[in-house]
C-alpha cells in the first residue's frame, strides 16, 4: 500500500470558489447543519414529466418501454387500438425516485378535442414534455410545441413507431436513408419556429435498436440538473417574487404534491433566519451536481481488490482503464456518476505497523468496502471498527467464493447450504465484534451475475445516495474552515 495519496479536489475550483463566496460569513460549524436541512427538502422535490400527442401515436407503449414493462405486466400503462388513456396517469419512473411520468389522454379525439385540450390537460403542471409523434408531423404536434415553448418548458421531440417504418425499406442503404428523412421531417418544422430540441427515433418495442437507449441516457443525464433549476426557480418565487408569486408557487407546490407543508415552511425560515435564498440555493445545488464522491476499496495484498474496482466498472482485468495495484489514480464509470474507486491494496504494511496511520487515510475517503480474506487476523474487523470511529459507513465482502465452494465440493452438499453455512459463520462473526454492518456479501469478482454480487452494487448505489448529502456538506465546511 502506497503512503503518498494524492487526492485531488473534490469540487472543481469555478463551484468551490462560487459555494466558498456563499459561506463567507458562515461559521464553519454552521454549514453543515445548514446544507444537510437544505438537502434533505431538495430529496423530497418531485419533478413532473408529462408523456403528450395525438392519440393512438404511442404514448403508453413509450411509458411501458421507459419503465421497462411489458403490456401485460402488472402495473404497465394500458395500450390499444382504441383510445385507452381516459385521464392523466402517473407512473413513478423505476430508476429515479425524484422523476414523476404522466401518461396524458391524446389530442383530437372527441373526448378531448385539440382546441380545448391543453386547457383541459391543464400544461401549467407540468415541469418537461415528451411530445409523441408518429408517421409524420401534423398541426396538432405543432400546437402542442406552440403551448409548450409558450410556457417556457423544455420539451424532447419523439417519433415513435420507427420500426413500422423501417420495415417497408428493401436494404441497409434505404433504411439509413428512410431514418435520416424521417429526422429532417422532424427537425423541418421545428427549424421554423427556430427551435433546436433534442430529437428521438424510438421503437416501443424493438427497444435494443434506434434511439430508445438514447433517450432514456440522455434523459438520465439531464433530468437531475433540470430538477435543480426547477427547485432553484420555485424558491425564488416563493421568497423573492412578491405575496402574489409566492402564494401561487407554494399553491403550486403543495397542489402537484412536488413538497410537503413542512418542506415549504423549513425553506422559509431557513430563509428568515439566515437569509439562505434562492441564489445561494442554486449555487449549493450547482456545486453538489459536481461533487465527486471517493469510495475507498480495501483489502490485504492478493485479496481481489484491484479485480473488484474492475467489476464495479464494468471492465476486465486486462482491458483499457482496468484498475491495476496501484493507488496514484482512481478508477471512474458511468455506472457511478461522479464516484471515485480508490484501489487500496496491501492494507496490511499499514496496518500491522500503526493503525493511527491507518486512520489518518482513510479519513481521506467518504465511504469503503471492506473485503475479508484472512479471518484469523481479523484486519478486516479493524479497519471496520476504525471507519465506524470515524462515524463513515462501509459494506463488507467476501471475494472468490467460487474457490472456497470448490475447496467444500468433498463435503457432498448442495452449493446453497454451503453458503447458507458461510453467511451464518459470517454473521455470528460479526455479531461478536459488535459491529453495526451485519450483512457479508459473497461475490466471485468476475461473474457480476453470480452470488451476492447483484445485491452488492444496489447496496451500494443506494448508501452512495445516501452518504453523498453529509459527504459534501462536511467537505464544504472542512475547505470553507481551510479558506477562511
Amino acid at each position: 500500500m502506497d503512503n503518498g495519496l494524492y487526492m485531488p479536489a473534490k469540487i472543481q475550483e469555478d463551484h468551490f470558489n462560487k459555494i466558498k463566496d456563499v459561506f463567507a460569513s458562515e461559521s464553519p460549524e454552521e454549514i453543515p447543519h445548514r446544507l444537510i436541512s437544505l438537502l434533505e427538502v431538495f430529496d423530497h422535490f418531485k419533478i413532473d414529466i408529462t408523456v403528450t400527442g395525438e392519440s393512438g401515436a404511442g404514448k403508453s407503449s413509450l411509458i411501458n418501454a421507459i419503465l421497462g414493462l411489458n403490456p401485460d405486466d402488472t402495473g404497465a400503462a394500458p395500450t390499444g387500438a382504441v383510445e385507452t388513456t381516459k385521464q392523466a396517469t402517473m407512473y413513478q419512473h423505476p430508476n429515479l425516485p425524484h422523476v414523476r411520468l404522466w401518461d396524458l389522454p391524446g389530442m383530437g379525439t372527441p373526448s378531448f378535442a385539440s382546441k380545448s385540450y391543453v386547457k383541459t390537460m391543464n400544461f401549467d403542471l407540468y415541469d418537461m414534455f415528451m411530445v409523441v409523434i408518429s408517421e409524420r408531423v401534423r398541426e396538432n404536434n405543432m400546437l402542442l410545441i406552440d403551448e409548450i415553448v409558450q410556457r417556457k418548458k423544455p420539451f424532447y421531440f419523439i417519433r415513435t413507431k420507427i420500426d413500422n417504418d423501417v420495415r417497408r425499406t428493401k436494404s441497409e442503404f434505404s433504411r439509413i436513408h428512410a431514418l435520416d428523412q424521417m429526422r429532417q421531417d422532424c427537425e423541418k418544422y421545428l427549424k421554423e419556429k427556430k427551435l433546436d430540441p433534442r430529437v428521438f427515433l424510438v421503437s416501443s418495442h424493438d427497444t435494443e435498436n434506434y434511439e430508445m437507449q438514447k433517450l432514456m441516457d440522455t434523459f438520465k443525464d439531464e433530468v437531475s440538473q433540470l430538477r435543480a433549476e426547477i427547485f432553484s426557480d420555485y424558491l425564488d418565487k416563493m421568497l423573492h417574487g412578491g405575496w402574489i408569486k409566492a402564494r401561487c408557487a407554494t399553491n403550486h407546490i403543495q397542489q402537484t404534491g412536488k413538497l410537503q407543508t413542512e418542506d415549504i415552511t423549513a425553506l422559509q425560515d431557513m430563509y428568515k433566519r439566515t437569509g439562505f435564498g434562492a441564489a445561494k440555493v442554486s449555487v449549493v445545488l450547482e456545486a453538489l451536481s459536481h461533487f465527486q464522491l471517493d469510495v475507498a476499496v480495501l483489502g490485504e495484498t492478493g485479496s481481489g481488490v484491484s479485480t473488484l474496482v474492475n467489476a464495479l466498472i464494468g471492465l476486465k482485468n486486462e482491458e483499457c482503464g482496468a484498475a491495476s495495484e496501484s493507488i496514484s489514480n482512481p478508477a471512474m464509470s458511468l455506472g457511478y456518476p461522479d464516484v471515485r474507486f480508490w484501489d487500496i491494496s496491501g492494507v496490511e504494511a499499514v496496518m500491522d505497523y500503526s493503525m493511527y496511520e491507518m486512520k489518518q487515510q482513510l479519513n481521506c475517503f467518504d465511504f469503503y468496502i471492506i473485503i475479508v480474506s484472512d479471518w484469523q487476523k481479523a484486519r478486516h474487523l479493524k479497519l471496520a471498527k476504525a471507519v465506524e470511529e470515524l462515524r463513515k459507513h462501509y459494506l463488507l465482502v467476501q471475494t472468490k467464493v467460487d474457490h472456497h465452494l470448490q475447496t467444500q465440493s468433498e463435503m457432498y452438499c448442495d452449493e446453497s447450504e454451503i453458503l447458507d453455512g458461510l453467511r451464518a459463520q459470517f454473521t455470528q462473526e460479526l455479531q461478536r465484534a459488535k459491529l453495526s454492518e451485519q450483512q457479508m456479501f459473497l461475490i466471485n469478482s468476475l461473474d457480476r451475475c453470480a452470488f451476492d454480487f447483484v445485491g452488492l452494487e444496489s447496496a451500494l448505489s443506494s448508501d452512495l445516495n445516501t452518504v453523498r448529502t453529509s459527504a459534501f456538506a462536511y467537505y464544504i465546511a472542512r475547505t470553507v474552515k481551510e479558506h477562511k
